[in-house]
């Protein structure tokens, strides 16, 4: 007498799972644009409910408190950061070689436009300090364990330049992520679209140049800077 309810449940749960699954994504995407643009204690839940178009009640639903959305914004971040450089998505790169390295800053780079919130929310909360920061620290800390043999015999062979393996973690991040958290500066400057495919191939290029010291390819598809920055021509 079991077997109806045990056969229909599957059935009825379906589309609210999927439901309550997509909720639960939109979330998220609103959390972590809000967390970036104005910090844990600026962002408000019920302006992120207000922007998903549910109540806030739904948002402490599914994740009971404004900190622990923060701590799942975080770990969504760095498990979207895992997927988009992984073997099922880039391939199965030599780590030991130039053109491994040229893939890997590829993909990466790519990621870093596709996803500048990552780098602000890390640096709000290395201004604040505290126990978030030590809860994303060890998200860091992981990624840091698994490449430093790899970008130590990078630079043991002379593919990377051999410095300090902090500063090398930190330049091919900063380098990689911060013309796309300053986008809005670069195209009050520059008037270039950071967010635009050209841009991104041109950026991507340059990090590929500066960090493995080889001229830059793409140089006839850079976007166009305005006047000032070209050379004028000597007046007699």
């Amino acid at each position: 007498m079991s077997d109806p309810p045990a056969y229909k449940q599957p059935v009825r749960r379906a589309p609210t799972q999927a439901r309550a699954e997509e909720s639960r994504a939109r979330i998220l995407v609103a959390a972590r644009k809000a967390f970036a643009e104005r910090g844990f204690e600026g962002a408000n839940i019920r302006d992120i409910a207000a922007e998903v178009g549910i109540t806030h009640t739904l948002i402490r639903y599914h994740f009971g408190s404004k900190e622990q959305l923060w701590k799942d914004v975080v770990t969504h971040m760095y498990q979207e950061l895992d997927r988009a450089m992984s073997r099922e998505v880039i391939g199965e790169l030599d780590m030991q070689t130039k053109d491994g390295m040229r893939d890997y800053l590829k993909h990466y780079v790519r990621h870093c436009a596709a996803h500048p919130e990552q780098a602000r929310i890390m640096i709000a909360e290395t201004f604040n300090g505290g126990e978030r920061l030590q809860w994303m620290i060890s998200y860091i800390r992981k990624s840091h364990q698994a490449l430093a043999p790899v970008v130590q015999n990078l630079m043991k062979i002379g593919i990377l330049p051999e410095v300090w393996l902090v500063s090398m973690f930190y330049v091919i991040s900063t380098v990689s992520q911060m013309p796309f958290v300053l986008a809005n500066t670069i195209k009050g400057l520059y008037g270039v679209d950071m967010r635009s495919q050209e841009a991104i191939d041109a950026h991507t290029d340059a990090v590929i140049s500066i960090l493995l010291r080889e001229p830059s390819t793409h140089k006839g598809t850079w976007p166009e800077l305005p006047a000032w920055t070209r050379k004028q021509e000597s007046q007699n």
